[in-house]
This record gives C-alpha cells, structure tokens and sequence, in this order.
C-alpha cells in the first residue's frame, strides 16, 4: 500500500512539473512578429466596435495613453472623460509639425497622427476585411524588436507599417507604429 501511495504521489509531482514547465514555455514562445500578426488580425476582425480589450493585451500602456489622450482632444470625446478633465489634457502644449497628408503631435514622447487610426495608419479599416498579414522581424534583441508589417486587404489596398516592440513582464507589447 506504502509503494502505491508512493508512486501515485511521485505520478502527481512528475504531472505537476511537467504541465507548469509547458505552460512557462507555452508563454514565452510566442514571438513579436506573432505578437504583431495576432495584434492585426484581431483589430481588424473585430466586429464589435470595441478594440479596447484587443489593445489592452498587445500594446503598452505608454502607447495606449498617448493615442487615447490625442484621440479625445483631437476628436472631442466628451464621452471618454469629464469636460474639465479633457480641457486640462488638451490645453496642455504638444509639439506638432505637418507629416506627409497629416498633422502629428508629440504625447508623451509618442508621435500620434491626427483623423487616421494609429495603428493602420489609415482613415477606415474597411478595406481590411479579408486580410493577409505578412509580418517579419527587421531587429531586436532579447527585450527590444522592429517588426515590418504588410497588410493586404480588398481592392489591392497594402499598408507596409513598423511596429516597435518591448517586453513587458516576459510579453512583448507594442510600442511604435510607424509607416
């Protein structure tokens, strides 16, 4: 009786290690280039207008503060925060310049475009419905990564961005998007 017990209990230890180790390689496996494809696939799939969740798990908080920020003093939403609140953000002073078609600012050490989504760099995300996702890394290292996206969709349309990535606490977040 003293073995079965025995061997039930180093069965029960030897299962243990064995799922916790594949679990903690299971989290560290996933790349930024995947990180960036997931990322894409579930912003421009989501059909149900709201991407804060999405955005929550694939970028930095840095990044989510800075466009969220730029997004409600260049859009007015009033929705998002109380009037008080807004006009304090956005009375501060950015530094801002013409970009390419655009007008960029400086938040919090981010350059946000303003009237394009961030991360598509694009005024609708429409043409994206059937997408292909092509993404590579171009550097990186261990904590840092530049990941080359090229996104496909309907009609022809091809959007080459460069996300920037950093690990966060083991997972990569992104950083930057740039064209």
């Amino acid at each position: 009786m003293k073995s079965l017990t025995h061997g039930l209990f180093d069965t029960f230890v030897f299962i243990f290690v064995f799922v916790f180790s594949c679990l903690v390689i299971a989290s560290e496996t996933i790349s930024p280039e995947d990180v960036v494809s997931n990322f894409y696939r579930e912003y421009l799939n989501n059909h149900s207008g709201d991407s804060d969740a999405i955005v929550k798990k694939y970028v930095s908080d840095e990044l989510i503060k800075s466009v969220s920020y730029a997004t409600m003093c260049n859009y007015d939403r009033y929705d998002l925060v109380s009037v008080s609140g807004l006009e304090q953000k956005c009375s501060q002073k950015h530094e801002c310049r013409q970009y390419k078609w655009n007008y960029i600012c400086k938040w919090y050490g981010i350059w946000i475009e303003t009237d394009v989504d961030y991360f598509t760099k694009s005024q609708d995300t429409y043409p994206f419905r059937r997408l292909n996702i092509k993404s590579s890394i171009i550097a990186g290292d261990e904590n840092d990564s530049l990941v080359g996206i090229i996104l496909k969709g309907d009609y022809g349309t091809e959007v080459k961005l460069k996300a920037s990535l950093k690990k966060h606490g083991g997972n990569w977040k992104i950083t930057k998007v740039t064209e």
